[in-house]
């Protein structure tokens, strides 16, 4: 299967994108082999670049936590230091974000896809975006 050759909407952002590619994959889960019916949906609407766009600004929200603990390692016992506490801010956020992902993640139909899809800019990294992510490439 190829992708458009032509851009069906010229100028969309990588926000736009990715929130096209979520909204997508929440329709194509309905179909009897989801897979191939995101696989379709997405070669339909995307050229091959804005489907990297897609997939690069999700991935972008990823916690690189073997980084952060490589930076860790370097600080040794300092504690004190602004990268300290910035490691730790840092951590902190990491944890109520995944907080927050599990409850999206887990609300079930309560949630309406359309509006999850759009708040991608605002609960980057959603286990459901990465599952995506995976799915797609």
């Amino acid at each position: 299967m190829t992708f458009r050759t032509d851009s069906a909407e010229p100028g969309r952002t990588g926000y736009d994108l990715a929130r096209l590619l979520v909204w997508e994959r929440s329709l194509a889960k309905y179909d009897a082999d989801p897979e191939t019916e995101l696989e379709r949906r997405v070669h339909k609407l995307f050229t091959e670049d804005e489907h990297r766009r897609a997939l690069d600004y999700l991935a972008a929200s990823e916690q690189d936590t073997d980084r952060l603990a490589a930076i860790e390692a370097g600080l040794g016992g300092d504690t004190i230091s602004d990268a300290a506490w910035l490691v730790g801010q840092l951590r902190t956020a990491w944890a109520r974000l995944d907080e927050l992902r599990d409850r999206i993640d887990n609300s079930g139909t309560l949630i309406d896809l359309h509006y999850m899809a759009e708040g991608i800019d605002y609960v980057r990294g959603s286990r459901v975006q990465n599952e995506l992510r995976d799915t797609v490439r």
